[in-house]
């Protein structure tokens, strides 16, 4: 079929060996692969990796398959060539692990299942042929002992007759004996087929408790899995917990040592015209403490180049005693940001020196150095 795609070199070797077993029975059916996906309703593509060996096919397409070729053929397939398939089936599905594992020891479970049932059934028949033969052995040897008292009591009045039964007589052993033979070959099969159910039975226990232990092994790796992540996250939890409130804590401080000193003079590069009265519209234009800090983390992220224009603008904007929280809370992003906020004060206070009289200080940041993003990287995992 020219739809075939070839087998996969690079898949496990038992992956390769069920793919070419599936592909001598497709063969057979002598359709196209998108006719046969539409017979077993799969998808194409499905089918394509299964038997390519890129994929292990559950059991059930193994088996549907099977019964395919079966009726295509109009007789069963060879005994030996289903116990090869089904042995490649199980070699790549124990390549597999966790719950494909148990799903493919699940579909091996209904095929002995399967198997242990139609054992059940065969047993029966052969039970009931049993009976009727050893009915018949005893109509039989009835007949026959009838027959030779007949012939016993009328030899000497009709001898054609008791050749006539002579002859019956033989005949009726031979069948008999012909019967006793088909018991003792029926005797056999039932003790074989007894042998087999046994075998199938066994081999069911034996998988369901390969499923109970695969399907414990996988709810404890879950378990173990959950409360690993549960701790993990009550740590960080726990941690960032700490870190606010000892931010909070030195942010009090900082407040509480800037409030009686908002008397004092400020000092010098703290000078702006526009705070000349001891109050600040920060609030009013978003540049708080807490909202600067925002802004710069937000610009840190996406647009670096735009941090000293944020620390410029809440160095306009803050009073004196949210400049030294500001400080405060810039110790938590990477040190050259901190760094970044003192020279922009300096510089504020050269121009301040400089241009006291100006209603709008020109910003100057040209000569300000912004990490780009692969040194913000670097940064931060030199701060961690």
């Amino acid at each position: 079929m020219g739809q075939l795609e070839p087998t996969k070199p690079d898949v496990p070797a038992s992956h390769l060996a069920l793919a070419k077993a599936l592909r001598t029975l497709f063969d057979a059916l002598g359709v196209s692969m998108t006719r046969y996906a539409a017979r077993c309703n799969c998808d194409k593509a499905a089918v394509s990796r299964y038997l390519s060996g890129a994929r292990v096919p559950p059991w059930p397409f193994v088996r549907d398959l099977i019964a395919h070729v079966t009726e295509d053929r109009g007789h069963p397939v060879n005994a030996e060539t289903v116990a090869t398939v089904r042995e490649l089936y199980v070699r790549a599905a124990g390549a597999g692990k966790g719950r494909r594992r148990s799903q493919d020891l699940q579909h091996l479970l209904e095929e002995a299942d399967q198997q242990a049932r139609e054992a059940a059934s065969l047993e029966k028949l052969l039970r009931n042929a049993l009976h009727e033969s050893q009915q018949q052995v005893a109509h039989l040897n009835v007949e026959i002992n009838s027959l030779r008292a007949a012939r016993a009591s009328d030899r000497q009045i009709i001898s054609s007759e008791i050749e006539k039964f002579s002859s019956e007589a033989d005949e009726l052993k031979s069948e008999r004996d012909a019967l006793k033979q088909e018991v003792e070959i029926l005797k056999r099969q039932l003790k074989e087929v007894v042998t087999a159910r046994l075998l199938a039975e066994g081999k069911c226990d034996q998988l369901e408790r390969q499923i109970e232990d695969a399907e414990s092994r996988e709810m404890a790796e879950a378990k173990a899995i959950g409360e690993e992540e549960r701790l993990t996250a009550e740590r960080q939890e726990d941690e960032a917990k700490r870190k606010i409130e000892a931010l909070q804590r030195e942010i009090d401080t900082l407040r509480s040592a800037a409030a009686p000193k908002a008397k004092e003079p400020p000092p010098s590069y703290l000078l702006d015209h526009r705070r000349n009265d001891g109050n600040t519209p920060a609030a009013t234009y978003g540049y708080t403490p807490g909202e600067t800090l925002r802004r710069v983390d937000a610009a840190r992220k996406h647009e670096p180049k735009n941090i000293a224009r944020v620390l410029v603008r809440a160095i306009e904007l803050q009073s004196d005693a949210d400049v030294i929280v500001t400080r405060a809370m810039l110790r938590g992003m990477p040190e050259w940001i901190l760094d970044l906020f003192e020279n922009l004060l300096v510089q504020k206070n050269e121009e301040s020196a400089g241009s006291f009289g100006s209603s709008h200080p020109q910003e100057n940041t040209e000569t300000v150095h912004v990490p780009s993003a692969r040194e913000n990287a670097e940064g931060a995992e030199i701060n961690r």
